[in-house]
């Protein structure tokens, strides 16, 4: 099987290419619908500032 991303040649069952890793198979590639390979989502969380004089874990003081 042939990889859709670098032309590498790799065995039928392998489910990711071995030299660039991109996924091989059904929907592989562009225009692969959401049951092709996932992308990671990255939640964001509000920075907490920490003062001058705040305690961490009961023993850690900001000087």
């Amino acid at each position: 099987m042939e990889c859709p991303k670098c032309r590498a040649e790799n065995r039928d069952d392998s489910k990711f290419c071995g030299d660039c890793g991109a996924p091989l198979g059904e929907g592989a590639g562009a225009g692969a619908g959401p049951e092709a390979a996932s992308l990671t989502k990255i939640l964001e969380a509000p920075l907490r500032v920490l003062e001058t004089g705040a305690v961490i874990a009961g023993k850690y003081k900001i000087v």
